[in-house]
């Protein structure tokens, strides 16, 4: 009887293997095919109705950096620090954006290429928008140096500016046309003009 037992015990434990065995067996195959057929399944387009990050980078097929959104680092250099967009060339090296500033101001720009001009000052065409209300649009050359000008005051005072640079003279010429006005003024290079 002690013999006949122990062989019954086996028995049962060898059908409960077999049986677990089998069921293992087709967990593994259901989830084999699960991932085939996601696999071979067409890819829509992902839809959320918010998406929220503090940055969010766009890639071209090459891995490089196209598109940026987010916040500049706290020590990022500019004159306070911004949050917006920020467009890249095939190079990854910034060709504009546009931004909120801490300060008030909101602008959009347009930068040179790297290699046309100081690589520190390579805004070409600015838009901008101060916390008063004033605004401006400013053309620059390849040495940085402001060519033409629309002002506004934000209280109905605007008018265009012109420059010419003497480089020989060391002079800077303006020229500030309103409605009412033509006005003409110079200054040496490095001193404010006059308002």
């Amino acid at each position: 009887m002690d013999v006949v037992e122990p062989l019954e015990v086996l028995r049962t434990s060898v059908r409960r293997l077999t049986l677990l065995t089998i069921a293992l067996g087709l967990l593994v195959a259901a989830l084999a095919v699960a991932v085939i057929a996601l696999s071979m399944a067409p890819r829509g387009t992902l839809t959320v109705d918010e998406l929220r990050a503090h940055r969010v980078v766009v890639l071209d097929d090459q891995g490089v950096m196209r598109v940026e959104v987010g916040q500049d680092a706290v020590d990022a250099g500019r004159r306070s620090r911004t949050a917006g967009v920020w467009l890249y060339d095939a190079k990854g090296d910034e060709r504009g954006g546009m931004a909120t500033h801490e300060d008030g101001l909101v602008a959009l720009a347009f930068d040179a290429p790297v290699g046309k001009g100081e690589d520190h000052l390579r805004d070409r065409l600015s838009l901008r928008v101060n916390a008063d209300g004033a605004s401006q649009v400013l053309l620059t050359d390849n040495l940085t140096r402001g060519i033409v000008g629309l002002l506004s005051d934000g209280a109905g005072n605007g008018g265009v500016e012109t420059y010419r640079w003497d480089m020989d003279a060391k002079l800077i010429h303006r020229r500030y046309i309103t409605f009412d006005q033509d006005e003409r003024q110079q200054r040496p290079l490095g001193e404010p003009l006059a308002q």
